[in-house]
């Protein structure tokens, strides 16, 4: 089968011609359609781009969307038909409704493509199946004619003097090369050097050239309504270049600094009374100690806002500021760019502005703008993976700028990727988290209040719940394992076991930290754990169930794939949100979006939703696993902990289940050794007593506390005296 997909792009092109020149030869049924039907991926450079042209190659879009999950990628010039223009720079949700009129979330088949192709191309949009970007260059115009296809290792490049245009795929005269790199060196040596080519500008361009998203590329004003057959002369071009780069008007730098972008703290906040002062608190502290620290609170405190308000502060103290957001993963990201808006600043999402040139370019820019007073504070937001970079820390040591670094869920930085070499250009520090102190890693946490400060400011669970978070309910579910996952644990520790002189020592090799992995999996993925959820749901009515999220281990993608399935089962509407899913922002927002409406009833997860994520709308929780890291399950209890009016939400509930190691293993001489095994269970019972303590219902009969006495019973009895 895989050898049959790999010919696909071969076969059908194998009898096309070299070469092509239009109108006189058939160029669209012999390579374009048959190659659409073929190919895995397309990727497109155009100087003109209209959607009138599907109707020309109908047959064989209409195949490639149906048979393919791929993108269509094309890089186009900012001028566009009148048509077009006006349904490109609709926002998504207006993209979506147009497209819905005639398409109604179906592919467009052959005939849609043909007659309506305005609505088609709002729904490639909206579907992401036509990912479109913006290339503008300096005094000069973007005029390549590129299409790319793959398929395995198969791969051709149609090029030459034809635009995506209806007019110049029938009718002007053009002509096309087809370079396919089975057919010999001089064509693969074609083929590499455009995907080369396309593979920069997709990345964000060059110092020439710069490639833009096209929601970007439309907020920024680059996109024009102009008519193909008249070319733009050197003043527009030049035009939309400036403006492009954020220099569209020369700054007279005697004049005052322009206050247009600026950090503004919107009037409706209250961070110095009520509910919301320990915000005005933690700023306060955080400016006393230098505005180098951190600050410890709850989860749903409000440590974005609580950051803002210092960045705002401080910005009106040294007149131009910088700002960097870090954030370890990409939905934290774009949720911080949302929430940075609300203080009158637009921020830039280095994630989603392409590779290391684009990156580069966006951080020059921004710098720009506060040299030549273009703008009083710019904020970055970057990934911590970026923020380790050398290139991305000499960039930003390049400019001479007050600049204030904040880092979201700083306990992450503890690492030595950031630790080795962290960013010392910073004179303005903030950590953020609800968990600052490294659990079993001392060096990693003293290696943060090296580079932060200490922490200054703390505002715990406890002091949150009833103010800015919601009260909760809490049941605990005891899990047995079965004869053969108690065989296995047996197993394990008899190999354990016979590991016990490194263990007394202290020492520690692969193999036995594996075998320790492998018994711990198997509390983990306990089997009992899929039948305890499924009679857990039919209490709840699954098809009423809402605003529920299901954590499955991270360790083995097997209990995801139960859960998802047993959700298949019961006529539940879910959705899984994991890395994967995570990849695209967009395929994450819509997911979201759809959980907080209402639509969908439950997300299941993994590790993606532990830190700092906001979706206030969950009330239930179901956790099937948690490990023996205090920071994880602090963060998943608080992702369940925020008000959500909008629902009517007065509290949530969480179902934590719990499985205990079978038995205390002996080593051969009769002594008690399992320090691992012991570990797990002060793990489980100081998770269970901390959540107990906070619920509502801890003290009712049957509640929470009976759990923990439970716990504290076979604690003794292992004789692990430091429990409760």
């Amino acid at each position: 089968m895989i050898g049959m997909a790999a010919t696909r792009l071969r076969d059908a092109l194998e009898s096309a011609r070299p070469l092509y020149v239009q109108p006189a030869d058939p160029m669209a049924s012999e390579v374009l359609m048959p190659a659409l039907r073929a190919t895995r991926s397309l990727d497109m450079m155009m100087g003109y781009f209209a959607s009138a042209s599907f109707a020309e190659i109908a047959p064989g879009l209409a195949v490639f969307l149906r048979n393919e999950t791929a993108p269509l990628r094309l890089i186009v010039s900012p001028y566009l038909t009148a048509g077009d223009f006006d349904t490109l720079t609709q926002d998504q949700d207006a993209l979506a409704a147009f497209a819905q009129r005639i398409l109604v979330d179906e592919v467009p088949d052959e005939d849609l493509l043909v007659r309506h192709t305005l609505e088609c191309l709002a729904w490639l949009i909206s579907q992401e199946r036509l990912v479109l970007q913006v290339a503008v260059m300096r005094d000069a115009l973007f005029h390549p004619k590129v299409w790319l296809f793959e398929d395995g290792d198969d791969r051709a490049a149609l090029h030459g003097s034809t635009n995506l245009t209806g007019r110049a795929l029938t009718k002007n005269k053009e002509q096309l090369t087809l370079s396919r790199d089975w057919k010999g060196e001089e064509p693969r040596f074609h083929v590499d050097r455009l995907r080369q080519e396309f593979d920069e500008m997709w990345a964000g361009g060059d110092v020439d050239c710069l490639v833009l998203s096209l929601p970007d590329a439309v907020q920024r004003k680059i996109v024009k309504n102009y008519k193909t057959e008249t070319m733009p002369d050197e003043q527009e071009l030049s035009h939309l270049w400036r403006k492009a780069q954020g220099i569209e008007k020369p700054v007279d730098l005697d004049q005052p600094v322009n206050k247009g972008n600026a950090f503004s703290i919107p009037s409706y906040l209250n961070y110095e009374t009520g509910d919301f002062a320990h915000q005005g608190a933690a700023v306060k502290a955080w400016e006393d100690a230098g505005r180098r620290g951190i600050l410890e609170m709850a989860t749903g405190a409000g440590k974005t806002i609580t950051s803002m308000i210092c960045a705002s502060r401080l910005q009106d103290e040294v007149g131009k500021l910088l700002v960097v957001v870090s954030a370890p993963y990409r939905p934290l990201i774009e949720q911080w760019c949302g929430e940075i808006r609300e203080f009158g600043v637009e921020p830039i999402n280095l994630p989603a502005a392409g590779g290391p040139l684009a990156r580069d370019r966006e951080i020059k820019q921004a710098g720009r703008r506060l040299r030549r007073g273009g703008s009083r504070a710019e904020i970055l937001v970057v990934s911590n993976d970026t923020l380790c970079t050398e290139e991305f820390i000499a960039t930003i040591s390049a400019l001479a700028v007050p600049k204030l670094f904040i880092a979201d869920e700083c306990h992450n930085l503890g690492a030595e990727s950031f630790t080795r070499n962290p960013p010392e250009c910073f004179e303005y520090r903030l950590g953020l988290s609800a968990t600052p102190v490294r659990q079993y890693d001392d060096e990693g946490t003293a290696a943060l209040i090296a580079y932060f400060g200490e922490i200054c400011y703390a505002f715990t669970l406890e002091q949150a719940i009833g103010k800015c978070l919601t009260d909760y309910d809490y049941h605990v579910h005891f899990v047995e394992l079965t004869d053969a996952e108690m065989a296995e644990w047996y197993d394990l520790t008899a190999k354990i076991s016979a590991q016990a002189w490194k263990i007394k020592k202290g020492e520690s090799d692969p193999y036995l930290d594996n075998l320790l992995r492998q018994r711990r999996l198997i509390l983990e993925t306990a089997d009992a754990k899929i039948g305890l959820l499924a009679g857990l749901l039919d209490e709840e009515v699954p098809r009423s169930l809402q605003y529920t999220l299901i954590y499955a281990t991270d360790k083995q993608p097997a209990q995801l794939e139960a859960v998802n399935a047993l959700l298949e089962k019961c006529g539940v509407l879910f959705h899984q949100l994991t890395q994967d899913e995570t990849q695209s922002r967009e395929k994450t927002a819509r997911i979201l979006a759809d959980f907080q409406e209402g639509t969908t009833q439950v997300l299941t997860a993994k590790r993606v939703l532990d830190e700092g994520v906001n979706i206030p709308q969950i009330k239930l929780a179901y956790i099937l696993a948690s490990t023996t890291v205090k920071r994880q399950w602090v963060q998943r209890r608080g992702r369940l902990l925020r008000t959500c009016k909008a629902i009517g939400k007065t509290h949530a509930v969480i179902h934590d289940f719990v499985v205990l190691p079978p038995g205390m293993a002996t080593t051969s001489d009769g002594e008690s050794l399992d320090h691992d095994a012991r570990r797990l269970v002060r793990s489980e019972l100081e998770r269970v007593w901390e959540f107990a303590r906070l619920s509502r219902n801890g003290p009712t009969d049957g509640g929470p506390y009976e759990a923990v006495q439970h716990l504290q019973a076979i604690a003794n009895a292992w004789g692990i005296e430091d429990g409760l």
